[in-house]
């Protein structure tokens, strides 16, 4: 999460008149992310009930208002469901979003605990845990979500926008993962693989642990229809690298977690390692889209598209694999 757009106290409290919270109390500003602007919030009840929020307002990136109401209601299923994440918030009219500035508004409830710099392989296991109860949980909303945006034919158009500002070597590393890509998916077996809702961008920082465990799951924005398979290989990528490579130890715990819940097949195990290179280069893609911007404001925060650019050479020189017993 982090603060694109600032905000006065003034302006959240008007945020927070239409709903049914109290009054503001205190605010701060979040400092991680790079997407959306979120703020902490404290209210007190006229009885002096406390609560503790988050707002967010939804910038320019993260699309339409149809992606919204599709996050809406996969986060309503989860809290359905018993899974650790926000619970949004409806106004006194009961609408699950406002405006601000022009741009929409939620209100959601914040969730305790904090997020891990350097996960152990139990934490990499509760992200498996989780995967699993989330893709069990949502399996039958599938239908009503919009297919995950970074298919082929994104993939494509962002590498026509990125290549020519990056080095030769990189141009043609770009245009051979994607390449080894697109074949992946136009595959008629890979096409049973098995789909759910998928998280899509459950990296560290997008997780809070507390004492007791997995305390919460953050920032549904990418949420969409795809493969149960692609949801692990984006964790793994986060919370299993070590430098450039995959800490085995650690993927094999998430996995482990993960089968535990809902097997895997042995087919997504088979195309794991490319499903690996390829949310890779989605997230080298998403990086070098804003790298390569010059119109962004000096405060903007931009991460460092070379993390996964180093990732992808790791998976195409040297593919993780693991084989269906060791999760056992």
């Amino acid at each position: 999460m982090a603060v694109i757009t600032l905000l006065s106290a003034d302006d959240i409290a008007r945020t927070l008149s239409e709903y049914p919270v109290g009054s503001l109390e205190g605010f701060k500003e979040a400092s991680e992310g790079i997407e959306n602007t979120n703020y902490f919030v404290r209210t007190t009840q006229e009885d002096g009930k406390t609560g503790e929020y988050v707002l967010t307002l939804i910038e320019e990136a993260n699309g339409s208002g149809s992606n919204r109401d599709a996050m809406v209601k996969i986060l309503d299923r989860c809290v359905a469901e018993g899974l650790p994440v926000p619970q949004v918030i409806r106004t006194v009219n009961g609408a699950s979003e406002t405006t601000l500035f022009d741009k929409p508004a939620l209100l959601c409830s914040k969730l305790d605990g904090m997020h891990v710099v350097n996960p152990v392989r139990s934490q990499c296991a509760a992200i498996g845990r989780f995967l699993a109860r989330f893709h069990a949980a949502t399996t039958s909303i599938q239908d009503e979500v919009e297919s995950y945006v970074r298919d082929s034919d994104w993939l494509t158009r962002k590498t026509d926008t990125v290549k020519f500002d990056v080095s030769l070597l990189d141009r043609v590393e770009l245009e051979a993962t994607l390449q080894t890509v697109i074949d992946l998916l136009s595959r008629s077996d890979v096409a049973t693989l098995p789909r759910s809702v998928i998280h899509a961008d459950l990296f560290l920082d997008n997780a809070l642990f507390n004492t007791y465990g997995l305390a919460g799951i953050l920032d549904f924005h990418h949420a969409g229809s795809g493969y149960c398979v692609y949801d692990l290989a984006v964790a793994i990528n986060d919370w299993c690298r070590n430098g450039d490579s995959i800490d085995r130890d650690r993927a094999v715990e998430l996995l482990r977690g993960y089968s535990s819940v809902r097997a895997i097949t042995q087919a997504e195990l088979w195309f794991l390692p490319t499903f690996l290179l390829y949310a890779a280069l989605a997230f080298w893609l998403s990086r070098l889209l804003i790298y390569i911007r010059t119109d962004l404001p000096a405060h903007y925060p931009v991460k460092d598209p070379d993390e996964f650019k180093d990732l992808v050479k790791s998976h195409t020189r040297l593919p993780f694999s693991v084989v269906r017993e060791s999760l056992l």
